[in-house]
């Protein structure tokens, strides 16, 4: 009996030990994922009047991707290519969705502006919610064991079926169960419509609520390994930032970036990672999680923050549309560091899962683990491939390729020319278009771009019979070009009046 007993004792200790060790070989995840901050709305990317320490702290211990780009320069379509690790071409998931069409995944019958507008041409048909057939990424990790958490703004669907609890979160809070645009940074804003924060004070700023939900979600793991998405509001409009915070900005001195109410909500981003990562140091789970920490799309350009001098902003079909702060951290598994290697938004999932042994699908628009990056090893160039084929205020439906150093974008809505090429390798800012003197190159990318589309099965834009050439408001190329240089161009002279020229570069 006694010999019984001690057997008994000595398979519970070796369980609870066994399970201890697969725990800690878990390692957590967490995203943090920031609304509209632009390339360099962070210090650690050259931002002087932003103060972003936690950021940049985060930056230093962590490595660090120059050429991070989100899936699509609006956020819909980059949130769902996230949280599938799917382009969103191969999704049709492809513009932001509306509360105007019934709640579904199917592709609305007709495209949003067709026989409706008669200064636009083509627009393609698109999905109002992440398809059903289409899972994310997220209920793979829940099947490995782990707890996972959303904490913040959603915009992959609306209604029964489409909100986090149906897509694999075991906890959700503080998304919009209904559509609704934002109306500002306090929960008395949502008006009512902001799941699972009803215990706060309708007066608490949002990203102080999601970032205390996030920790006590966390520290309710129980040791079991997580995978949280912080998915904050901020930086998108409107200004309302904390107004302690506004008047530590309003006497800093200025540059191309300048103005203090978006500078406070940075800081409340900032403040929030800090708080995280104060969280990850006192639970001692800093060592056993990865984070990454990205944009949904790029800044605001000119009422928000300066991308200067990439070339436009959010919506745009330039580098600034798309590029991002892009930053993971994981310490003493990854060393800190700088690398050019370009990655997108829909690799972080992918990563995630072969960071827990897993792996992702293989079909066409998969993004792809990022770790042998991290990890020093080399890896094969790929095209890059975005499709946005809408309309938004500063472009019209367009498709674009990055591969072997170079840029190619096709406008599908044009009276007076279809490309602009450039050679990024060169000219990172996408000043000289070099389409006329590289007819073979256009066509070579063209075809590239042609042929990933139609292996992701892409929807294009189909024509709107009710369309007038040249009729007022008509966007393409060339306005799409002359309103981003323009605006470049605006930025530069907020650099000259705040006697900053030397931060000018020239062409």
């Amino acid at each position: 009996m006694k010999h019984t007993l001690i057997l008994l004792l000595m398979t519970f200790l070796l369980a609870c030990s066994t399970k201890q060790e697969e725990q800690l070989s878990s390692p957590n995840m967490l995203l943090i994922l920031i609304d509209d901050m632009g390339w360099k709305d962070v210090g650690y990317a050259g931002s002087d009047y932003y103060q972003t320490p936690y950021i940049d702290r985060l930056a230093k211990e962590g490595c660090v991707f120059t050429n991070g780009y989100s899936n699509s320069p609006v956020c819909s379509p980059s949130r769902g290519a996230i949280l599938t690790g799917l382009n969103p071409a191969a999704s049709q998931f492809t513009c932001v969705f509306g509360n105007h069409v019934p709640v579904g995944d199917s592709l609305f019958a007709v495209s949003r502006n067709t026989g409706a507008k008669t200064n636009q041409y083509q627009e393609a048909l698109h999905r109002h919610a992440v398809p059903r057939q289409t899972p994310m990424l997220i209920e793979r990790l829940r099947k490995q064991g782990y707890r996972t958490g959303f904490f913040g703004k959603w915009h992959c669907g609306s209604g029964e079926g489409f909100l986090p609890e149906s897509r694999g979160f075991d906890v959700a809070k503080g998304y919009r169960p209904r559509h609704s645009s934002t109306k500002g940074h306090y929960i008395h804003s949502f008006n009512g419509n902001l799941a699972g924060l009803e215990q706060y004070d309708s007066t608490t700023y949002v990203s102080e609520a999601l970032t205390t939900e996030l920790i006590r979600f966390m520290e309710e793991s129980g040791g079991a390994p997580f995978a949280g998405v912080l998915s904050h509001y901020l930086v998108h409009r409107p200004l309302q930032g904390l107004p302690e915070l506004v008047r530590k900005f309003e006497n800093r001195e200025t540059d191309d970036q300048n103005i203090p109410e978006y500078a406070a909500m940075v800081a409340s981003v900032d403040r929030s990672v800090g708080r995280v990562m104060q969280a990850l140091d006192s639970l001692g789970l800093a060592e056993n999680t990865i984070v990454v920490f990205t944009s949904d799309n790029g800044g605001l350009v000119p009422k928000s923050t300066s991308n200067y001098p990439l070339l436009g902003g959010k919506s745009y079909p330039f580098e600034a549309g798309m590029k991002v702060p892009f930053v993971v951290r994981w310490p003493g598994k990854i060393k800190a560091n700088k690398t050019n290697e370009r990655v997108l938004g829909s690799d972080i999932f992918p990563t995630f899962l072969e960071v827990a042994g897993l792996s992702a699908p293989d079909d066409p628009g998969r993004g792809r683990s990022f770790l042998p990056v991290l990890q020093d090893m080399p890896i094969k160039e790929r095209p890059l491939v975005f499709h946005f084929p809408h309309y938004t205020h500063a472009a019209s439906p367009f498709s674009s390729i990055i591969y072997q150093g170079w840029k190619l974008i096709r406008f599908y809505n044009d009276e007076e020319g279809r490309f602009l090429l450039y050679h990024l390798a060169a000219d990172p800012y996408e000043r000289v278009n070099l389409v006329v003197e590289m007819p073979g190159k256009v066509a070579e990318l063209d075809a590239l771009l042609q042929k990933e589309l139609e292996q992701m099965q892409a929807e294009f834009p189909i024509e709107n019979q009710n369309y007038i050439p040249g009729a007022a408001g008509n966007q393409n190329l060339k306005s799409s070009l002359q309103l981003g240089e323009q605006e470049r161009k605006l930025l530069e002279n907020r650099l000259r009046s705040s006697g900053n020229p030397e931060k000018i570069t020239s062409s």
